[in-house]
């Protein structure tokens, strides 16, 4: 289970680009960087790909918090 990998290791913020019922938007979380690979997400912040306006945010269980955003273009 990749969840309980991410025990001791060091978590930065990553972000992964998402489309919600036609909206084009972002999520992110601080996470591992192998958990970030298994997810396929970037290093960042939605901010850095001009995704701005808050939505909310989730609590997934044994794992982080994610955060999503909406986004006016993909860079």
């Amino acid at each position: 289970m990749f969840v309980f990998a991410q025990i001791g290791e060091m978590k930065r913020l990553h972000y992964k680009m998402v489309t919600v019922s036609g909206e084009k938007g972002c999520v992110e979380g601080v996470i591992s960087d192998k958990t970030a690979k298994h997810w396929r997400a970037t290093l960042g912040q939605c901010y850095d790909v001009n995704c701005i306006h808050y939505r909310g945010s989730i609590k997934l269980p044994f794992c982080c918090e994610i955060t999503g955003y909406s986004c006016n273009e993909y860079i």
